[in-house]
């Protein structure tokens, strides 16, 4: 179930449904003329979300480079030390 609460009520009311985002799950969707406006989010669940997009990202960018030339670290470790 999603959990709502609009923003009148978060206005007058943001104790309690911090406590019911705590309590009832990891996010409360604030409504504006009944469309969703914004999201709060449990401290934690914002860090397993932020995490889960990082290794997403980094996924992305190993398929995007698992075709490119590679470099031995015996060849870069070479140039490296020329310079």
């Amino acid at each position: 179930m999603i959990n709502t609460a609009s923003i009148t009520d978060l206005k007058q009311n943001t104790a309690q449904i911090i406590k019911k985002l705590k309590i009832g799950g990891k996010s409360v969707v604030i409504l504006q003329r009944s469309q969703p406006a914004a999201v709060l989010v449990d401290p934690n669940y914002y860090a397993v979300l932020e995490e889960a997009l990082e290794n997403s990202n980094d996924l992305t960018a190993i398929e995007e480079r698992k075709n490119e030339k590679t470099v031995s670290f015996e060849e870069a470790s070479k140039k490296v030390n020329q310079k």
